[in-house]
């Protein structure tokens, strides 16, 4: 089994590929801007490319049976970027996916889609209300993943806190 981590050099990227050694998968390949450059880069097929990148993209995604999406653009980048890389590039990513036939795409949102909370706990059923571009960007982008969901593939999407 193959397993794709996008944004694998960073901070969720990185524990997410050591989390996956630890359960046993040996295929791990992962895309991100920067290098990987880490003590298992001798185990891990990095890629540095951009997710809004279509023919990184597909090249990366060919032989993959499961997608870890931790890759985005995060509060700090511009507007621009947030919106390219966390929108469109997860649609990239998608329709990769789903033409290379991989088996499960999980998603990794966040709470920033809740908005300030007005209570706790927050349940997925939540009213969503994106604020700025980073919470806009990522309700846009688990939108995309429910086009896709709703095309037949494996779309879980997870919404964890800040890291």
């Amino acid at each position: 089994m193959r397993v794709l981590v996008t944004g694998g050099s960073g901070f969720l990227g990185i524990n997410m590929i050591r989390h996956l050694f630890a359960q046993g998968v040996s295929d791990v390949r992962s895309i991100d801007l920067l290098p990987f450059d880490y003590p298992e880069k001798d185990r891990v097929d990095a890629l540095q490319g951009d997710i809004r990148d279509t023919a990184a993209v597909a090249k990366v995604m060919e032989g993959t049976d499961i997608v870890v999406h931790c890759a985005a653009a995060l509060p700090l980048y511009s507007k621009e970027d947030i919106f390219s890389t966390d929108i469109q590039g997860t649609r990239n990513l998608l329709d990769a996916a789903a033409k290379a036939g991989v088996k499960r795409f999980i998603h990794i949102s966040s709470t920033a889609v809740y908005g300030i909370p007005d209570h706790h706990p927050l349940v997925e059923t939540d009213r969503l209300v994106g604020v700025g571009p980073y919470g806009e960007a990522k309700i846009k982008a688990e939108e995309v993943c429910f086009e896709f969901r709703a095309k037949g593939l494996c779309v879980p999407v997870i919404r964890p806190k800040s890291f």
